[in-house]
């Protein structure tokens, strides 16, 4: 495991000190471009090299709706070897990023799976998940799964769906942003549901 700080960050400035800290965990098949979207939030550019990632981790800060962020964010292993981990990785986070590529069917079809996981695991805290469908830079003839195929299984699941572009940055930050102020925005609900339950002094 790697931690890295991110690359854009100045080290003579120093993010408040009331960051909100929040887990972001990145699963889907490998090879579907988890970790080149990790990335390319992180530094705002595309890996020019990729070696098959096993398990990375990153801290990175961002300001999302004026409050500031610290995202703990897990790159995670896509081969079949190490699906062992998904519950680990499933527990360690409270965001997720299902990723699959547009150009293979069976990587949507795994997502799947990985969701009804994390809602098992995740049963009894708040939690939020973001579907996206990387590589929508390629050519209409190089596409297996359809916008309206994905758009309408993350509709009958209530989350959010955007299609994604490591290489050619579309949606990439608006994924990160967006499954972090659901996951907040759960929260605070959750929060304020325990204070209602709560007796009154």
């Amino acid at each position: 495991m790697s931690f890295s700080q991110d690359p854009n960050s100045n080290s003579e400035e120093k993010p408040e000190e009331k960051a909100i800290q929040v887990k972001v965990v990145v699963l889907g098949k490998s090879l579907v471009g988890k970790s080149a979207l990790t990335y390319r939030f992180i530094s705002d550019k595309f890996p020019e090299e990729h070696d098959t990632t096993v398990e990375d981790q990153y801290k990175t800060f961002a300001n999302i709706d004026g409050e500031q962020f610290e995202l703990e964010i897990l790159d995670t292993a896509g081969q079949d070897d190490y699906q062992t981990m998904l519950d680990t990785w499933i527990e360690f986070g409270n965001c997720f990023i299902l990723v699959y590529s547009i150009d293979e069917m069976d990587s949507f079809k795994q997502i799947k799976a990985k969701y009804d996981r994390i809602c098992k695991l995740k049963a009894n805290e708040p939690f939020s998940v973001i579907i996206a469908g990387n590589k929508c830079d390629l050519p209409d003839s190089s596409r297996k799964v359809s916008k309206v195929e994905a758009e309408s299984y993350a509709k009958n699941i209530d989350v959010p769906f955007l299609e994604v572009s490591a290489l050619n940055r579309i949606n990439v930050k608006e994924a990160f942003m967006q499954v972090v102020r659901n996951y907040t925005s759960k929260k605070q609900k959750t929060s304020e549901k325990k204070a209602i339950g709560c007796p009154c002094f």
